[in-house]
């Protein structure tokens, strides 16, 4: 209880302190007399903790003890410093001159430098010794052993008496007479205190001087104050008293820049952070306007009537984000609330804002991360496909030409293949900056964007047929020199596809589409050179051209979606697996069909990644429908000999079994005729696939290579029946002999046979009565996304 009271008690010079501050209006001394409060109740919280025996152990007391040992040896300084204060502030200027040689700002800095001195001993052996435990009747407290230094502490008090004759000997001078008063005796019991304070010293005090000094200080200062202010205290209006308790309340409260204007826009109120955002001090700031301080005008101009309206009305309005300039120049971002509030004597606006400048520049980052390449800095294709879009609208109300260009680079994979893709990288950097270079100089409407790899899109606005081509031969012209990379000079070319709003397209997909397919032109008649687009252009190669590109970037687009289709028991009519089918929807292409891009992707052998992913994701869909407790269904996917022939397939596939941790007999992998040309070379390696478990099914048999010499010597499982076969059987009494003679085939092999193409009963009726043991086709079911199949046709684990 009693270091409860001690604490209190050193709380009260700080009350005191803050009093004071408000009665001298907040000038310069009534802010150093707050400051010397504000050691004294540190004085009081050292010889509080001396009394926390019961709270804390030695150590943490001589800590806290040595903290605060700071006010009262600054005390000194701090009166002095007051004395600074006096000579400045109250003095005639003849009398300045009289005491500036002794009381000027280098002796204010060189006695606070001693005294910090006196404060760092302090912390040392040599200066404090140790904590003494003194137990006197009902008191125990701790007491400090002086070291062999202890004569630094005696020279801050003389210091201190000094400084109390330096003050009362310049408060003599004082020409007010109140304020005379008020100072000489505040000196007087300022040294009262202090004098009585230094019986600390002595342990038979146990500790009640500082007590009592700080009630000396707290209580006189307090009733000087008083008696000096009493008339103004009296004659406050009540109403203004209000106003200003609330605003200092919010001031107070609220870390945020906040102001009040009245309503020809003059400040009435801020705070102290919108004054240092401004660089101004308060006061200089009360009662004038931003025209006349000259603050944010380009902001401020545009708010103007806005504001007048608002401070002129009822209403609450927030403006959610503006841009403020502080005294620095640096521009920052606020979240602002506005209210206006109305008075007898007028109306005003009560401003509270918030700093986001950091949240704007996250956010800033974030939309430029997003709409830029990470690589170059150039926008990318999100921003182009934007740009293109508002370019076309306004094009077409201003009925206005306009031209897109793709910018590919000639063998630009050779290179990064060959010297790394740093190397490429670096390269594609130094053709960005010197194509943003030639847009800046000649074409400031242009704009550039890198898609991705080495593939470049540029928008011409107001561009013309004559006006792209002539851009496109300076583009050229750019690549004529090398380009140099680490000390070492690279030579590339750029191959131009050109179309033109709106002769070659009305939207965006066209207008790209037409230039992509231009750019192929010149690629295929031997690059470095440019192309504007004509309808020539659309012949199937170009076609193929357009699947080939747009299937480069498929996967990483993830472009594709897996289909499945039952495959029925045909005597029991219950469902036995589910092949995967391969769909693929490009923004561009729209949905390509397997048959067109299938034959591309082996050819280019793109079909390698894209079968790992098609292998993959069937067997880990297979997986998620056991989880959601259906019962286990086989999965088919098909493989490609471009797929078998890669020595690292079964590899492949053996990883993605354990990955997913699937049974091998719920995987069947389908193979075409083709295989018989390597004959020789699958055997060894579809043995291995089926000594995993895997089963392996023969895909549209009948209509490829003649492989019965080898198809005893094949690990088969089973044999599929191509659709042409089927879907004809019931009109062609030749495909019907040609489906019972591959039946009996495979039932002499001993494999199962599954037909394919099934759409109607009277089809799978007559497969049932041949022998045929499955079959898949519209009868049943067409190819369904994964979610809808699982609503059709699994069935729950019982």
């Amino acid at each position: 209880m009693f270091l409860l009271f001690l604490v209190i008690l050193a709380l009260i010079p700080i009350c005191v302190g803050i009093t004071l501050l408000v009665l001298f209006n907040k000038n310069k001394l009534s802010r150093v007399i707050l400051l010397f409060l504000l050691l004294a109740t540190l004085w009081q919280l050292d010889v509080a903790f001396l009394y926390s025996h019961e709270l804390f152990n030695e150590e943490t007391i001589s800590f806290f003890f040595k903290l605060f040992r700071f006010g009262p040896i600054m005390v000194t300084p701090t009166l002095f410093y007051i004395g600074y204060i006096m000579v400045q502030e109250t003095l005639s200027n003849d009398l300045q001159k009289k005491w500036r040689f002794l009381v000027n700002r280098t002796t204010v800095i060189i006695s606070y430098v001693l005294a910090f001195i006196v404060y760092l001993i302090g912390w040392t052996s040599s200066g404090i010794k140790d904590l003494q435990l003194i137990q006197e009747g009902t008191n125990i407290f701790y007491f400090p052993i002086y070291g062999e230094h202890h004569w630094v502490f005696q020279g801050n008090i003389v210091l201190f008496f000094a400084s109390t004759t330096l003050c009362f000997l310049v408060s003599l001078k004082v020409q007010n007479k109140s304020e005379r008063s008020f100072l000489i005796y505040f000196i007087i019991f300022s040294t009262i205190g202090y004098l009585i304070g230094t019986l600390n010293m002595f342990s038979t005090t146990r500790l009640y001087p500082s007590s009592i000094a700080v009630l000396v200080f707290a209580v006189s200062l307090l009733i000087l104050a008083s008696r000096m202010h009493i008339k103004i205290v009296n004659n406050m209006n009540k109403k203004l008293n209000e106003q200003k308790k609330f605003l200092f309340q919010v001031i107070d409260l609220n870390p945020n820049y906040i102001y009040a204007q009245d309503k020809f826009g003059r400040y009435t109120l801020l705070n102290q952070s919108y004054a240092q955002l401004m660089g101004m001090d308060i006061q200089a700031m009360i009662g004038k306007s931003d025209a006349e301080l000259q603050i944010n005008q380009n902001e401020k101009k545009k708010n103007l009537t806005l504001e007048y309206n608002m401070v002129n009305s009822q209403e609450k309005l927030f403006i959610r984000e503006e841009s403020l300039t502080a005294a620095t120049g640096e521009k920052i971002w606020v979240q602002t609330a506005k209210v206006p509030i109305n008075f007898n004597e007028g109306s005003a606006c009560l401003a509270v804002s918030t700093d986001i400048t950091e949240r704007k520049q996250y956010e800033d980052e974030i939309k430029f991360q997003a709409n830029h390449d990470s690589l170059t800095g150039l926008p990318n294709r999100r921003m182009f496909n934007e740009d293109l879009t508002n370019l076309l609208e306004k094009a077409k109300l201003e009925k206005s030409q306009s031209a897109i260009m793709f910018l590919d680079l000639d063998r630009f994979k050779y290179i990064n293949d060959t010297l790394g893709h740093d190397w490429g990288d670096l390269l594609l950097v130094e053709v960005s900056r010197r194509m943003e270079s030639l847009l800046k100089k000649q074409h400031q409407s242009a704009k550039i964007y890198r898609l991705g790899g080495d593939e470049f899109t540029v928008i011409l606005p107001y561009y013309n047929s004559a006006d792209s081509e002539k851009f496109a031969n300076e583009l050229l012209a750019l690549f004529k020199n090398g380009f140099i990379i680490a000390d070492s000079e690279y030579f590339i070319t750029p191959s131009i596809g050109i179309s033109i709003y709106p002769n070659d397209g009305e939207d965006a997909n066209t207008l790209i589409k037409h230039a992509d397919t231009a750019m192929y032109y010149v690629k295929e008649k031997g690059k470095n050179n440019y192309q504007l687009f004509n309808s020539d252009m659309q012949s199937n190669f170009y076609r193929k051209m357009m699947i080939e590109k747009q299937l480069r970037t498929a996967l990483d687009n993830e472009e594709f979606e897996l289909y499945y289709q039952p495959i029925i028991d045909l005597k029991t009519s219950d469902i036995i697996a589910m092949e995967s089918l391969l769909r693929w929807n490009n923004p561009i292409l729209g949905l390509v069909s397997p048959d067109e891009f299938i034959s591309i992707a082996e050819e280019t052998g793109m079909i390698l990644p894209i079968g790992k992913w098609v292998l993959n994701t069937a067997l880990k869909q297979n997986i998620q429908w056991q989880h959601e407790g259906y019962k286990s269904l086989k999965t088919s996917v098909n493989v490609s000999v471009r797929q078998l022939l890669d020595p690292n397939f079964v590899d492949d596939v053996k990883k993605v079994l354990d990955n997913l941790g699937i049974n091998a007999d719920l995987v069947v992998l389908e193979i075409t005729e083709s295989i018989a040309m390597y004959a020789d070379s699958m055997i060894a390696k579809l043995n291995t696939l089926k000594d995993l478990g895997i089963s392996l099914s023969m895909d549209d048999f009948g209509t490829g290579y003649s492989s019965l010499s080898y198809l005893n010597k094949y690990p088969l499982d089973s044999l599929k029946i191509d659709k042409s076969f089927v879907m004809g059987m019931n009109q062609d009494d030749e495909n019907n002999a040609i489906v019972k003679t591959i039946v009996a085939i495979a039932q002499q092999l001993d494999l199962s046979v599954i037909a394919e193409g099934v759409e109607g009963q009277e089809e799978a009726h007559v497969l049932n009565t041949m022998g045929c043991d499955f079959a898949q086709g519209y009868y049943f079911s067409r190819p369904l996304p994964a979610n809808e199949i699982k609503e059709k046709w699994l069935i729950a684990r019982d």
